[in-house]
Order: structure tokens, then C-alpha cells, then sequence
């Protein structure tokens, strides 16, 4: 049962707590003020944020160069220098925009490369200075990539830019002071290749088991790299056979330039 205070009991201890409270400086250091702002956020599911193995950021694909990607945004770290982890987020867009349009402006001279290569092979005799020119003609006739590649140029510049002037406008409404202490640990292991799923190794070895019964099967490329990587089937399949496998299917030579 609750207790009833009486009127006299509520001023004594109202008396006594704003004594006590009257001994107490608080924090003293600009350290200790700072924690002590944010004693009043009590949620706790935000707090293994940076355990992630990818942020939610990353706009990253599997052929995408990781450590360029990291590179750049080291590069953006230390031109902005965010000074709180808001900031940071901004900054982790700033740099997904700005990769995604180097994306598109590298496809685009891949496209050219491309219209290069099958005229090379039709017209071998065609002298190297009218390439360049045909490959333009042929791209005139049929410029549907081309103008969806200066469509997303044109809007992951835009969205660059605005995100800059965003980082800039709220840095100067609201500046944090002392800097709060940023995280980059889930940002550096952007350049390690995550792993597949397991559920999708575990499809690739049903392919590779089916293989086994049929000597003439045709294995896809991905199948052969996978049985092939050590440390995957070690980690993901440490049991699995795969040395006939191995010995029928020799591991894929690197891919080379166009």
C-alpha cells in the first residue's frame, strides 16, 4: 500500500533535497558537462550502431573498387572534419553521391570503349583516328544509355552540391561545442568484400554437388571462384569435397582490359 505524506512530511523533504542538491557543483570540466547533457537519452537500441558490417549508407556493388571508395571518403573526412556524428552521416552521403556520379562518368567512357572494341573487330583496317568518330556516330544512332548515364549524372551532382551546402548550413546553425568524438570504424571496413550470404553459398554448392554426378556439366564462373576460395569454404563449407571439382574446373584467369 502507498504511503501518505502528510503536508509537514513533504516540505521536510523538500527542505532536505534542495540541501543536498545545494552541496553539488556538478561537473566542473568541459568533459564532464558534455556527458552529463546527454544523461537524459536513456534509449539504449542505438548503442552497437557502429558494430554494423555495412553501414546503412553504402551504396557499394560487387564490382565497385571498395578501397576507392574508402579513399575518397578519407579524403572528405579530412576536408570537413565533422564534429559530431550528425555531421558524419551527412558526410557519408556527401561521399555516396559523389561516388556514384565518378560511377556513371566511368560507364560512360566504358560505353565508348565498348562501341570501340566492335568496330576494331568488323573494320580492323579502319586507321585508329576515325574510331573515335565512328564509335560517336554509332552512339548518336542509339543514345538511350547515354542519356540515362547523363540523366543520374545530373542528379548525383545535384544532390552532391545540395548535401554540401546542407553539412555547411548546419554546421553554422548548430555547432557543437566541445566536438563530439566520431566513429569511422564501420567506414574503414568498407574495404573488406563482405561475404555472401550463407544461404547463397549454400545454393552455389548445391550447383557444384550437382556437377559431381554429371562429367560433362558446365559450371557457372562464380561456382569455380567460390569452390576455389580457401578461406570461404573453410569458414562457410569446412567439410565439403571439392578436390575433383578443383581438378576438373581450374580457377578462372583474371579478367583483362578491353
Amino acid at each position: 500500500m502507498k504511503k501518505i505524506l502528510t503536508e509537514e512530511q513533504k516540505q521536510k523533504r523538500a527542505e532536505t533535497a534542495r540541501r543536498n542538491g545545494s552541496k553539488s557543483k556538478g561537473p566542473v570540466t568541459v568533459e564532464g558537462k558534455n556527458r552529463s547533457s546527454m544523461n537524459a537519452i536513456t534509449v539504449g537500441k542505438y548503442v552497437d550502431v557502429h558494430d554494423e558490417d555495412l553501414p546503412a549508407f553504402a551504396t557499394l556493388l560487387s564490382v565497385d573498387d571498395r578501397k576507392a571508395y574508402v579513399r575518397l571518403h578519407q579524403a572528405n573526412l579530412r576536408k570537413f572534419r565533422p564534429d559530431s556524428e550528425q555531421e558524419h552521416q551527412l558526410l557519408r552521403h556527401i561521399s555516396s553521391e559523389q561516388f556514384e556520379y565518378e560511377r556513371c562518368r566511368k560507364l560512360e567512357s566504358l560505353q565508348f570503349q565498348v562501341e570501340h572494341d566492335k568496330l576494331l573487330r568488323e573494320w580492323p583496317d579502319v586507321p585508329d583516328e576515325h574510331f573515335s568518330y565512328y564509335a560517336v556516330q554509332r552512339a548518336a544512332d542509339d543514345d538511350k544509355v547515354y542519356r540515362f548515364l547523363a540523366r543520374k549524372k545530373k542528379e548525383h551532382l545535384a544532390a552532391w552540391q545540395k548535401l554540401q551546402r546542407l553539412f555547411t548550413q548546419n554546421r553554422k546553425d548548430f555547432p557543437v561545442n566541445p566536438p563530439e568524438p566520431v566513429d569511422i570504424t564501420a567506414d574503414s571496413g568498407l574495404i573488406k568484400q563482405p561475404d555472401p550470404p550463407p544461404y547463397v553459398i549454400e545454393e552455389l554448392l548445391k550447383v557444384a554437388d550437382q556437377a559431381k554426378n554429371e562429367p560433362t556439366a558446365v559450371l557457372p564462373t562464380f561456382v569455380i571462384e567460390l569452390i576455389h576460395d580457401k578461406e570461404l569454404m573453410s569458414k562457410y563449407a569446412p567439410h565439403y569435397d571439392y578436390a575433383d571439382l578443383r581438378e576438373r574446373y581450374p580457377k578462372p584467369k583474371p579478367k583483362l582490359a578491353a
